[in-house]
C-alpha cells in the first residue's frame, strides 16, 4: 500500500508546468490570490515574462492588466508540493521523464481535458501523486497579450472555480491538501472523484459545441443563425451523455443528467447564447479551433467508447470535426 501524501504545516508551493494560455493564466491568477506560484517556462517567452510580465485582457470586462509572474527555467531544482500540469493531452507523455526528475516527488495535478486516463501517469509517477481536473478558463494570444474569459457573466465573480479529483483512491490525501489550502484563498474547488467520470461528460459537452463551430468553418455569426443545427448539436450532446452513462460512468456533475432530456429546440436557444456571448467566443470557439487535433483524438475515443450507442446525431457531429 502506498503511504498516502500529508498536507504540509507550511504554504504549499505551486509549480506551474506550461507557459501556454492555462498555464499563464493560471500562475497571475493564484499568485494573485496569495498562492506561492512559480512557472517553468522557457527561451524567448521566459525573458518576456520576467521583463515586462503577463500582458493580459479580460474579454468579459476587456480591462487590461499586467501580472508580475515568478519565472523558473528547467532544470527544476526547488522543491514543490504540486505541479500543475497545463498542457494539451496529447503533449503529457512527452513531459514524463521531467515529472519524474522534479524534486521531492510533489502531487502532480494534471488540468485539462482527457479521455486516456491516467494509467501510465501512475505507473510512473506513483498513484498516491496523480490527479486531474479543470481550469475555469480559455482563451487565446493576440500577439504577447493573453486575451482570456474565465466567466459567462460580467457580475460572476471571475476565476474562482477548479476541479480537482484523485486519479486513484490512493491520491485522497493530496487532492485534500489542496483543497484545504485553495479554499481560504478564495477558491472555489469542486471535487469530483472518479475525476474520469467528470473528464467523460465534459468532454461529452466540448465536442459537440466544437462541432458546430467547426461546421461553418468557424463563422460563428453563421453557425449561431443555423437552426437546425443547433438542435442536432443539442440532440448530440443528449446522445453523448447517455453513451457515456451507458458505458459505466457517472454523469458529473448530477446536474449534466437534465441535457439529456431537455427539448432540442429550448437547447438550441441556449447553445446560441453561449456560442454568441463573449465567453463563448473566447474559451470555447477560439479554443476549439487552437486545439483541432486534440479534438480530433477526443471525438475519436468518445465514437469508440459509444460503440453502439452512439446516435445518429453523435456520429453526425463527430465527422464534422
Amino acid at each position: 500500500m502506498v503511504a498516502p501524501l500529508k498536507a504540509p504545516s507550511r504554504p504549499m508551493k505551486f509549480l506551474i508546468i506550461g507557459a501556454g494560455v492555462t498555464g499563464c493564466f493560471t500562475a497571475a491568477r493564484l499568485s494573485g490570490k496569495g498562492a506561492d506560484v512559480t512557472l517553468l517556462a522557457r527561451g524567448d517567452k521566459a525573458d518576456r515574462l520576467e521583463q515586462r510580465g503577463l500582458l493580459m485582457r479580460d474579454a468579459i470586462s476587456n480591462e487590461r492588466a499586467t501580472a508580475a509572474l515568478n519565472i523558473v527555467r528547467a532544470p527544476v531544482e526547488d522543491t514543490f508540493d504540486v505541479a500543475m500540469v497545463c498542457v494539451q493531452a496529447t503533449q503529457r507523455e512527452s513531459l514524463m521523464p521531467q515529472l519524474q526528475d522534479l524534486p521531492g516527488n510533489p502531487a502532480i495535478w494534471f488540468l485539462g481535458n482527457t479521455t486516456r486516463g491516467y494509467e501510465a501517469a501512475m505507473d510512473q509517477l506513483g498513484s498516491d501523486r496523480v490527479l486531474g481536473g479543470f481550469p475555469g478558463v480559455g482563451g487565446f494570444w493576440e500577439g504577447d497579450e493573453l486575451v482570456f474569459a474565465d466567466r459567462e457573466k460580467p457580475r460572476q465573480k471571475p476565476f474562482d472555480r477548479l476541479i480537482v479529483g484523485e486519479a486513484h483512491a490512493d491520491a485522497a490525501a493530496a487532492a485534500t491538501a489542496v483543497q484545504e489550502h485553495l479554499e481560504p484563498l478564495g477558491m472555489n474547488i469542486e471535487r469530483h472523484v472518479p475525476i474520469m467520470a467528470w473528464h467523460w461528460c465534459h468532454i461529452g459537452l466540448v465536442l459537440p459545441l466544437a462541432a458546430a463551430v467547426y461546421h461553418h468553418d468557424s463563422n460563428l455569426d453563421v453557425a449561431t443563425s443555423d437552426r437546425r443545427l443547433l438542435k442536432q448539436v443539442m440532440r448530440a450532446t443528449a446522445q453523448g451523455l447517455t453513451a457515456i452513462r451507458q458505458a459505466g460512468f457517472p454523469i458529473l456533475p448530477r446536474g449534466l443528467n437534465l441535457m439529456r432530456w431537455i427539448p432540442a429546440g429550448m437547447g438550441a436557444s441556449r447553445i446560441a447564447g453561449l456560442l454568441r456571448s463573449d465567453f463563448g467566443r473566447t474559451a470555447l470557439a477560439a479554443h476549439a479551433a487552437n486545439a483541432r487535433d486534440e479534438m480530433r483524438g477526443f471525438a475519436a475515443d468518445l465514437l469508440k467508447l459509444a460503440g453502439a450507442e452512439a446516435g445518429p446525431d453523435l456520429r453526425q457531429a463527430l465527422e464534422w470535426i
